[in-house]
């Protein structure tokens, strides 16, 4: 800061050393800028028509934008335009111009195309066709439970894997026995996304995952030998939690509540065999392997975790958990095709 100051041979010096430095680095152009600059004054025109509430030429202008963003790196910023031209034709139609709010619906299924992994663009391209609708409902559960994923990668650190691994440990040897074995379950479920509890009361069930409008909940009978038998009162036990999940969690009148039974007993009794069609079977030993599986599937999703709303990760995720059977649509799916008045024998 002196030499700075007094500005004499010593800072000439050191000015020289800068003024070299900087003719000998070459400027790297930002990707695409010539496209970015070439649509400013229509995303200005954009904004001011906006603040004029003429909807119908900010949905133009939007357009205009979208048409000069070709570069395929700039795909989360046409989501992003896909939403405002879907946004302002959404406006005009309230105001009654006829025509718009089916452009808005098509706007927002492009800006969901170009940016998988945002769960509300989901609700907002979701069209009337009931086929389109559940296909819809299915994504945005699958993304949903991937941004969950993504805050409880980021609560556990990603600088080093301390307490990640000493998660693994955890879920892996509460599964292996039975006395921590619920606990342990419980914490697989938020290992995968979901929101997951227990809550010890009178007639509670075992511990629940829940995403939006789906939830499993658990009846574990993880202390039992192979050749325990099922009898009605733990059946009727079981198949009680839906009702109770219903009482005393918040979830959706609509929600399609899963109980699943988790044991090595392969046997029932015949008056257990009436509940047990509405409980879905999961033998423990299967239990565990898919939670092995998932295990390693969710660590190596974190190799490529780096923050929160990558939507690139968010794809990668959403792929990788479907096809583990990780993700809640397609889990809940699986176990609604065991129930267990199928799967287990009648005991003789």
């Amino acid at each position: 800061f002196r030499i700075f100051l007094e500005h004499d041979d010593a800072w000439q010096d050191a000015n020289d050393s800068i003024l070299e430095m900087r003719n000998a680095a070459s400027q790297e152009v930002f990707p695409a800028m010539n496209e970015l600059a070439g649509v400013v004054s229509k995303e200005i025109e954009w904004q001011t028509a906006v603040w004029n509430e003429d909807y119908v030429r900010a949905n133009d202008a939007a357009r205009d934008v979208l048409a000069g963003l070709n570069d395929s790196r700039l795909r989360g910023y046409r989501a992003l335009w896909f939403y405002l031209a879907g946004s302002s034709a959404e406006r005009a139609a309230r105001e009654g111009t006829p025509g718009f709010d089916a452009l808005a619906r098509q706007n927002y299924q492009k800006a969901k195309a170009a940016a998988a992994g945002v769960p509300w663009l989901v609700g907002l391209a979701r069209g009337s066709a009931s086929d389109e609708a559940v296909e819809d409902i299915r994504e945005a559960s699958q993304m949903l439970q991937v941004e969950q994923l993504e805050t409880y990668l980021d609560s556990l650190g990603i600088l080093h894997n301390r307490m990640f691994a000493a998660r693994e440990e955890e879920i892996r040897g509460g599964l292996a026995g039975a006395s921590n074995f619920e606990r342990a379950q419980e914490l697989l479920g938020l290992h995968l996304g979901f929101a997951a509890g227990k809550k010890v009361s009178d007639a509670s069930p075992d511990p629940w995952w829940t995403i939006g409008d789906l939830v499993v909940v658990f009846e574990d009978h993880a202390g039992a030998q192979s050749d325990a038998v099922i009898d009605a009162t733990k059946a009727r036990q079981a198949a009680s939690h839906p009702d109770w999940v219903r009482e005393y969690l918040p979830v959706p009148a609509t929600a399609t509540i899963v109980p699943v039974l988790v044991t090595p007993a392969t046997r029932a009794r015949e008056g257990a065999m009436p509940s047990l069609s509405k409980v879905s079977y999961w033998p423990i030993a299967d239990f565990r392997e898919w939670a092995e599986a998932a295990l390693v599937t969710i660590r190596e999703l974190r190799r490529t975790f780096t923050e929160p709303g990558d939507l690139a990760w968010r794809a990668e995720a959403a792929t990788a958990m479907e096809a583990a059977r990780l993700d809640a649509p397609g889990l809940v799916a699986w176990l609604l095709k065991r129930p267990a008045r199928d799967l287990m024998t009648l005991d003789s």
